[in-house]
């Protein structure tokens, strides 16, 4: 018999080969507005006998994809949608299992909504951990403003939402990290040069 990842409720179980280890990322995690459950793990078994599990273990009803030096392999099991990334370690593998409800996707989602962006930005991740302790959410995106000139904008809207710096920063030609806090909440805002003509900035909210 395989060993199953447990999981409440309706969320379907993956199978995993023995010699796994897995270990919860969160419980429930929103990314890009789809309820989605997270794992890392470790095996003993190599990248491609990981594949090769998953092949049979799901009658060939995958799709595998290269990704850099990882293989990520798909599987849809009625409303989620599953997936395994998995990257070689030493002579076994490692790597992360997403599972996502793609029936609870909602029809406007609006990645970054309620935060600032500049004109032209591109939010390309919003992932929330509602359950948490702590909630939190994180905010990704890419512009063509240099690092200064995103630091200026976001010191100018976040203040103009109620937000306080609560430290100087720490900022060089090519990055800058700031804090903030508004009541219960803080605010982290990392901005770092990506390439010769864009930056990426990442917005880290605490109790959002």
């Amino acid at each position: 018999m395989l060993p199953l990842m447990a999981h409440a409720g309706s969320w379907p179980s993956p199978p995993v080969p023995a010699g796994t280890r897995t270990d919860e990322v969160a419980q429930h995690i929103v990314f890009n507005g789809l309820d989605m459950h997270a794992q890392t793990f470790t095996s003993a078994q190599s990248q491609d006998e990981l594949v090769e599990f998953y092949r049979k273990a799901w009658d060939k009803e995958v799709v595998v994809n290269r990704l850099g030096q990882a293989q990520v392999i798909g599987h849809r099991d009625g409303d989620y949608y599953i997936t395994v990334q998995v990257s070689g370690s030493g002579a076994g593998s490692k790597g992360n299992i997403g599972i996502v409800d793609v029936a609870s996707a909602p029809k406007h989602f609006v990645p970054g909504k309620g935060l600032p962006a500049p004109a032209g930005s591109k939010v390309f991740n919003d992932i929330a951990y509602p359950d948490d302790s702590v909630p939190a959410r994180t905010v990704a995106m890419r512009n063509s403003l240099s690092p200064a000139q995103n630091t200026a904008y976001f010191r100018e809207r976040l203040v103009a939402d109620g937000w306080k710096a609560s430290d100087a920063g720490a900022c060089g030609g090519n990055d800058c990290v700031m804090r903030y806090e508004r009541g219960d909440s803080k605010l982290t805002l990392l901005v770092m040069r990506e390439g010769a003509s864009q930056s990426q900035v990442l917005i880290n909210v605490l109790q959002p």
